[in-house]
């Protein structure tokens, strides 16, 4: 065997070290070209966002401390109050339901989710989703019925004893190690103060909370002003505090710093038996988004960053396009269910997210319809008026309740002066609005009608820039699952 001379040695050691230094300091391949990289950042696009938009919701609910979003990690927070257009933390909320939830990561922790026995025709349902918007648990008044009830939810990669007195429907095995669990309870008549106070009650009286404070309470709930708020510790970088309105504000070099921490998140258990995501992660390395490095854009250059930033906004183009083409024609709408949809489909997968966090929610639970044009395929806009009119006989076909939002261009309610965001179904059956000859007609206008029949039934719409509705039907029937109902078109009414 040959031997190496000391000087021979060192000169060697020298050079390896020179030579991984210069590794070191490429954050990307120096072998992938301009197209490759471009192709890379876009697949990281389409594989990511879903992730993207859970990681800066979860920094926001449980790591930016003094806002008003802000609740901790797992601990849920219960809103008593409807949301309105000041809440800008989440795009396209709903305006007719109290919500308690939040960010939970299961690693050292389960959790016990425990609800009241609940009132006959109010809707209720508590849900559950990972990082990827997967929902794996639901249940509620469409689901499982008003009965007190109670689950365990787990890890999926728990081990040990169970408490006793669940059984096996009542254990609830994760997809993910990270989730958000979410509850909602309709509110009956938003004009009503004690029927908001009674909502609040109700809400109030569920509970979401680890297992070890239920335990330590004798297997009972505890009340939220006795749960420690614990801040989490997710790593992050400086501009995560401003860019919680991702489609608004975040950058393609944010974007693949939030892809890289989401990689390297041991919360967010990855989905082991996809090839498909398997092989993207591989290739997704090559641009410098794998485990055990952070992204440091601060190491590309100019050229790399060029590529980066195109293939950032050719995917975004593509997502929102993926999107659009998957929505079912209903009338001129656009009905979103996920009777079709497919996980491993990531470019229509980043384009709902786009739309809005979570979506497409199963359509056990509701489907959504997006009204973006009007009777002539013009697109909305702020300023002009139109109208909205329901055959009183033909009103959307659900078991629980139908809502009809309308938010801006971004997927946030309208500011106006008298906080209305929506009209329902509730409100309807409450008498709200005004009805002639079995005709019920929504006016979406920036200014007040002065008619005060017209005023009863005034959705607010902004003075100037697009806006779209986004109408939620909760237990939905068949022809709001295929687009077979004849949603009513809206007609510009600006003479």
């Amino acid at each position: 065997m040959n031997s190496i001379r000391p000087r021979r040695f060192v000169s060697l050691l020298l050079g390896l070290v020179l030579a991984c230094g210069a590794w070191a300091a490429d954050q990307i391949d120096p072998a992938l070209n301009a197209k490759e990289i471009k192709q890379r950042s876009k697949e990281a696009f389409f594989w990511g966002m879903q992730q993207v938009g859970f990681y800066e919701l979860r920094h926001v609910l449980t790591q930016m401390e003094g806002t008003p979003a802000y609740r901790g990690i797992n601990r849920a927070i219960v809103n008593t109050r409807l949301f309105s257009a000041r809440e800008r933390f989440a795009t396209t909320p709903n305006a007719s339901t109290l919500y308690s939830g939040g960010i939970f990561d299961l690693r050292h922790e389960s959790i016990v989710v425990e609800t009241p026995q609940m009132p006959e025709g109010r809707y209720w349902s508590v849900q559950a989703a990972d990082q990827y918007a997967h929902w794996f648990f639901f249940v509620g008044s469409p689901f499982t019925g008003n009965a007190p009830q109670r689950y365990l939810i787990v890890g999926p990669d728990w081990k040990g004893r169970f408490p006793p007195g669940f059984k096996g429907p009542q254990i609830i095995r994760a997809t993910s190690n990270a989730v958000t669990i979410i509850l909602r309870l309709g509110v009956l008549d938003a004009r009503d103060g004690n029927e908001l106070a009674e909502a609040g009650r109700l809400v109030k009286s569920a509970s979401i909370l680890p297992l070890s404070l239920w335990a330590s309470n004798g297997g009972k709930p505890v009340p939220l002003d006795r749960q420690p708020m614990v801040k989490s510790d997710y790593a992050s970088f400086p501009r995560m505090d401003k860019i919680s309105d991702l489609t608004r504000s975040m950058t393609p070099l944010d974007y693949l710093q939030l892809v890289s921490l989401v990689i390297n998140d041991p919360s967010m258990t990855k989905r082991r038996d996809s090839a498909k995501e398997l092989a993207t992660l591989k290739r997704l390395a090559g641009i410098g988004l794998k485990e055990g490095q952070r992204f440091d854009p601060s190491r590309l250059t100019p050229a790399q960053i060029k590529a980066v930033e195109a293939g950032f906004f050719e995917a975004r183009q593509e997502a929102q396009q993926a999107f659009a083409t998957s929505l079912i024609d209903m009338n001129g709408w656009k009905l979103q269910t996920s009777l079709f949809y497919d996980d491993n489909d990531y470019v229509l997968r980043a384009g709902a997210a786009e739309i809005a966090w979570g979506s497409p929610v199963p359509f056990e639970s509701h489907t959504i319809g997006f009204g973006l044009a009007d009777d002539q395929g013009r697109k909305l806009e702020g300023g002009h008026r139109y109208t909205l009119t329901f055959e009183v006989d033909k009103l959307p076909p659900v078991t629980e309740f139908w809502e009809l939002p309308v938010y801006d261009d971004y997927g946030y309610f309208v500011n106006n002066p008298i906080d209305r965001y929506n009209a329902t179904s509730y409100l309807y059956r409450a008498g709200a609005y005004h009805v002639a000859d079995g005709r019920l007609t929504f006016y979406l206008q920036s200014e007040p009608p002065t008619d005060p029949d017209q005023l009863r039934n005034w959705l607010p719409i902004p003075k100037r820039g697009g806006f779209r509705l986004a109408p939620r039907f909760y237990g939905p029937t068949s022809p709001l699952i295929d687009g077979s109902y004849p949603m009513p078109r809206l007609i510009p009414n600006d003479g």
